[in-house]
């Protein structure tokens, strides 16, 4: 068609149209098997959205976006609305975005769900694969589309951002014959494939905090190890006190080491949203406030790190200052939970927080840990042997950190052979990206990368209050491939 003209895409004056931060959208259900690979004909309801004002008809694309770790509430329905007012509108393309088992309201065991037996059967990326794989089957053969190689054939691309990237490289390689390309932004692949050291992510986290003020990360190192030195003698009163913390606190042990962790996941969250990098965002706020405090409160300014919160505010705009520090409103759901969970780049809280925590601890092991001379954070090395005690105790489950690799073979040496068109997509500041794929492995075959040098996390797919030069120059290339492919398809 003529819409998949390469040439189309590509010219320097080619202008992207300004689109919202999200697509709020009404609630679809589709029938889904709890189990797609047993006998059991036990079925739920899935939560899926789908945008179809730019559909094409027969011959046209579908475009899904993978749903990740938290459910997707009808206000936030399309929440990478690039995809659906740019691509979708570029290529006649109908967008789907189907919310990932076990959370949100896509839960297959109705409010039982969250129990241990039904997770450990259930709660898997290989079940959340084979939702999405007949949620595409069921949309085409709705939507009157025909088989390859014919003229109303709908070439799937699906999309996703961080878990969800993975997710959607997935889809591509264990389901080639209903995705028919993928484009994986932020896609922690090596930590799934277990090849990433693990004080790599903190120490980039580290990096990019220098970045954005010289000084940073020395002035966060020296308040965490006044941190540590007031928990030596504290009990928990006087740690409460002295961050704010609303009443009822735990044992001074636990409440240290929740206060200690929530501090260090700032770090994190404001790294993932530190973009544009100017003098405006989050972390260069909160390092400017560390490096103030230098010498003489730095406690001080992780109390007021946690009243002010600005790492919940979404766009890297703060939120009202509480006047008081809710450590239990950060921790995730469930018996035994602690804020240091499966991720020790964060879980999340409340029922979603769980559900990761519970990923974390089988099939998506992430080696994170604290203690490398390039982090700007108090030494906490991560062992197998803690995670192991942590998983039994929250989930009885064991981590099986090479089950996913060994039968799905997605290692960098490995993706050449399996796989071909997957787009990769890194910000170079995020954390995530020493987790990336940062090099094209086949031109050839598809398997390409852009990397953002300033980037953090998914930063093309995040809509923002600025979009900079750097974003619209990766998005043409994005649609030119995208383009591409859909020439070679059809």
């Amino acid at each position: 068609m003529a819409f998949f003209k390469l040439h189309l895409l590509l010219g320097a004056c080619w202008a992207l149209p300004a689109v919202s931060l999200t697509v709020p959208s009404k609630a679809l259900w589709f029938q889904q098997k709890v189990n797609h690979f047993s006998a059991s004909n036990a079925t739920y309801l899935q939560r899926y959205y789908m945008d179809d004002k730019h559909w094409a008809g027969p011959g046209s694309p579908i475009f899904v976006i993978m749903g990740g770790e938290r459910g997707i509430p009808p206000e936030m329905g399309i929440f990478w609305p690039w995809i659906s007012e740019v691509l979708a509108r570029q290529f006649g393309g109908l967008v789907l975005v189907p919310e990932h088992r076990f959370y949100g309201e896509s839960l297959p065991y109705g409010p039982a769900s969250y129990e241990a037996e039904h997770l450990k059967g259930a709660m898997t990326s290989q079940e959340a694969l084979a939702d999405a794989a007949e949620l595409i089957r069921s949309t085409q053969l709705a939507r009157n589309c025909t088989v390859t190689g014919t003229s109303g054939y709908c070439p799937v691309l699906v999309i996703g951002g961080s878990y969800s990237g993975f997710l959607a490289a997935m889809m591509r390689m264990r389901y080639p014959a209903v995705v028919d390309m993928a484009y994986a932004s932020s896609a922690p692949l090596k930590f799934y494939s277990q090849e990433v050291g693990q004080y790599a992510y903190y120490a980039k986290v580290t990096e990019s905090a220098e970045k954005s003020m010289k000084g940073c990360a020395a002035a966060v190192l020296q308040a965490f190890q006044k941190m540590m030195d007031f928990f030596q003698t504290a009990n928990s009163s006087q740690i409460a006190q002295q961050f704010s913390v609303c009443e009822p606190v735990s044992q001074p042990a636990d409440l240290a080491d929740n206060l200690l962790f929530l501090a260090e996941q700032t770090f994190a969250t404001l790294n993932m949203v530190n973009y544009p990098p100017n003098s405006n965002t989050g972390l260069r706020r909160t390092c400017g406030s560390f490096i103030a405090a230098a010498g003489h409160r730095e406690l001080e300014a992780f109390r007021d790190l946690f009243l002010q919160e600005t790492h919940l505010g979404f766009m890297n705009q703060p939120l009202s200052r509480s006047t008081c520090f809710n450590v239990s409103a950060h921790l995730p759901a469930g018996e035994s939970a602690t804020a240091r969970c499966g991720d020790w780049s964060g879980c999340s809280s409340g029922r979603d927080g769980e559900m990761w925590d519970f990923q974390t601890c089988s099939f998506e092991v992430e080696r994170i840990g604290f203690g490398s001379e390039e982090q700007m954070f108090p030494s906490h090395p991560w062992t197998m042997e803690w995670l192991k005690e942590h998983c039994m105790k929250r989930f009885a489950v064991r981590p099986q950190p090479k089950s996913l690799v060994d039968l799905w073979g997605f290692d960098e040496a490995t993706l050449v052979s399996s796989t071909s068109r997957i787009l990769f997509v890194n910000g170079l500041n995020d954390g995530w990206s020493v987790a990336g794929i940062l090099q094209n492995l086949s031109r050839e075959k598809g398997l390409i990368a852009i990397n953002l040098p300033n980037g953090a996390h998914h930063s093309e797919l995040s809509l923002g209050l600025e979009e900079t030069e750097e974003v619209r120059q990766v998005r043409q290339q994005i649609l030119a491939i995208v383009g591409q492919w859909l020439e070679e398809i059809n």
